[in-house]
This record gives structure tokens, C-alpha cells and sequence, in this order.
């Protein structure tokens, strides 16, 4: 990608990259933030890269439009912002620059100093993104990092103390859909249920709706729910077989109503194993495919094969999702998605592919 290794010719992180907070606030200031050539390289990369993961089903741009006007003014998201991009920028193959990695800890060091005071301080308005920012930062790392399970879990306390949920406004809603991929995440690689239960969501969704970043999460929201009852005893009950065709009718009232933007339109051959690249005009639509096919596959098989009938299914499910994660699509979808593929490996442990 364009620009990652023009790196300015700083010392990796100035003395002075930002002016201090004239009043008692540690998290946001009256000033303006001083930049480096540094800093200002961190942001604007930030915005064409892990800013687009994070708006991926959020077509306000929240994070590509808002927080760089907030950061600066704000030490804290400005730390965290540069330490999220660095840590990007160190884990990228099209980065040969190997100091990234220590201008990203030298940034969250800060921004975890910072976040400590904010929430120290009731209703610290920036807390809560500089959380969700940090924990992207460390779901690079490991998502069973004990470091990331203790922040996941205070930045659950925070959300429910608060009372953010999907009817909540500007960052705050942001933040809310941005948590819980984090959650989806999550629960299917330890195979737990959610934390945060689906039912306190308060979602509402609307008939004829056509906006696909909407209708992403109206999927991530069927999703969560199948998970949670997959993960939980009655998913080896026979009352959850009765729940498992309830959630694929569910699916197919939300696939009825889909534009043609959620049509993979195939492209060049199909290689040896099968596969066919597709094309998606709009990325959160692709997202949302990809994630109605995992659905299909955690209904028929997950903990345990429902029906040896069922096996074709999920062969087909899987070759869908292939499709999408092999074709190229923007890291957007590929980040959110990546915990995803290893359902749609399973039809190579049952040995159909």
C-alpha cells in the first residue's frame, strides 16, 4: 500500500509530540495537539487503514470522520490512534520498516497511562473510544492473551455502566456494534456464549431496509444469538433442534429482503480445489454474506453434526465462504472475518472438500 514506508526522518518518538493539557483533564485539552512528521504520517495512514476496519457496518464513517477531529484535541486518543496504526504498521508485509513495533509500544504505554486517569474521572467522554481503540490494538496480539481478556471484560463493565446499546447515538452506537464483533469474536474462539447477552441489545430493525451496514448488523445480531445457543446446553438438546430451524427461517426472511449490492458476482476461473473469486460492489455487504454462510454452517454442525444430510450443505456453505475470503476484498472484511474461516474449514476435517 501506498506511503507505509516513507517514514519521516524523526527520531521514533519525539520528546515533544504533544503539547500538555492545560487544565486537570489528562485525556483532552483546550490546545490544539502539536504534530510530528511522525504523527501526522500515523494519522493520516490511519485513516485509510485500521479506521475502514472499524466502520466497516457503520456508514457515518465514525472513526474515519470524528475521531480524527476529537484526537486532536484529546492526548489519550491521539496516543492510542498512533499506537493502534504502528502496531499495524509492524504487523503489515508491506512494511519493512522494523521500528514500528517500538513507536507502537512506546504509543500505547502513553495512551494506557492516560486511560487509567480518564477513568479515574466520572463520565470521561473519550473513555470509552480510547477503549475500543486499545482493544483493537491488542486483538493483534492474541485474542486469548489474558492482557486482552481483562480489558475486554472492563470495557464490558463500561459499556453496561454507561448503558450503551444499539439505540445509543454518534460514537456511543459506534462503539456498541464495534464491542460486540469484539464479543462475537471472542465467544467463538473460546466457545463460550457472549457476555452480553443478545437480549440486552435493545435492537430494532426496520422492514424494507436496504442500508447494508444496517443490515450487517441485523445479521451479526442473528449471529450472536446462534452462538449463544451453540455454546450453551441446549445447543445438544432436542428443544434446540426446534430453535436451530427457527433460526434458519429467521435467515431467510433476512436474505428475502436484500438489494442486489449482496449478489457475489463470480470472476475469472475456478482453480483446482474448486474456488471462484467474487466481486461485491459494497465491502459490508460481502461482510454480511460471509457471515450468513458461517450462520448455516454453526446451525448444521456445531458442537456436533446435526444430520449426515446435512453434510452437502455445508460443503456448499463453506465453498461460499471460501469464495469470499480468497477474493479481494479491503482488510475491513478480512480482519472481522478471519475468526470466521475456521468454520468454513470444517468441511475439510469431515473430509468433503
Amino acid at each position: 500500500m501506498d506511503g507505509l514506508d516513507q517514514v519521516p526522518e524523526e527520531s521514533i518518538l519525539p520528546r515533544n509530540s504533544v503539547t500538555p493539557p492545560v487544565t486537570g483533564d489528562t485525556g483532552s485539552s483546550l490546545e490544539t495537539i502539536s504534530l510530528t512528521s511522525e504523527t501526522a504520517f500515523l494519522l493520516q495512514t490511519y485513516i485509510s487503514t485500521v479506521a475502514t476496519w472499524m466502520d466497516l457496518f457503520d456508514f457515518g464513517s465514525t472513526y474515519q470522520l470524528q475521531v480524527p477531529q476529537l484526537l486532536l484535541k484529546s492526548p489519550l486518543l491521539l496516543h492510542c490512534v498512533c499506537a493502534f496504526t504502528a502496531n499495524h504498521l509492524a504487523l503489515s508485509n508491506a512494511s519493512s520498516i522494523t521500528s514500528w513495533k517500538f513507536v507502537a509500544v512506546k504509543h500505547y504505554g502513553e495512551a494506557l497511562r492516560l486511560l487509567i486517569l480518564a477513568l479515574s474521572m466520572p463520565d470521561h467522554e473519550h473513555a470509552l473510544t480510547a477503549s475500543m481503540l486499545l482493544l483493537s490494538y491488542e486483538i493483534h496480539e492474541a485474542q486469548r492473551s489474558e492482557d486482552y481478556r481483562r480489558h475486554f471484560l472492563g470495557l464490558t463493565m463500561l459499556i453496561r455502566s454507561r448503558g450503551i446499546n444499539a439505540q445509543s447515538t454518534g460514537t456511543d452506537r459506534a462503539n456498541f456494534w464495534i464491542y460486540i464483533r469484539h464479543e462475537i469474536a471472542l465467544a467463538m474462539s473460546s466457545e463460550k456464549p457472549l457476555v452480553l447477552d443478545p437480549s440486552q441489545w435493545a435492537v430494532t430493525w426496520k422492514e424494507g431496509e436496504t442500508r447494508e451496514d444496517v443490515l450487517g448488523n441485523h445479521i451479526i445480531w442473528i449471529l450472536a444469538r446462534v452462538v449463544n445457543m451453540i455454546f450453551k446446553e441446549e445447543g445438544r438438546l432436542a428443544a434446540g433442534r426446534s430453535k436451530r430451524g427457527d433460526f434458519l427461517r429467521e435467515l431467510e426472511v433476512w436474505r428475502a429482503g436484500l438489494s442486489e449490492t449482496f449478489i457475489g458476482i463470480p470472476y475469472g476461473d475456478t482453480d483446482e480445489e474448486g474456488f471462484r473469486r467474487v466481486y461485491f460492489p459494497v465491502t459490508a455487504a460481502a461482510a454480511a454474506a460471509f457471515w450468513y454462510h458461517i450462520v448455516h454452517i454453526l446451525l448444521y454442525a456445531e458442537p456436533v453434526l446435526q444430520d449426515e444430510s446435512y453434510l452437502p450443505l455445508i460443503q456448499d456453505q463453506a465453498i461460499r465462504i471460501t469464495n469470499i475470503a480468497i477474493s479481494g476484498f479491503p482488510a475491513a472484511l478480512k480482519v472481522f472475518s478471519s475468526h470466521g474461516l475456521f468454520y468454513g474449514k470444517l468441511t475439510h476435517d469431515l473430509g468433503l472438500l
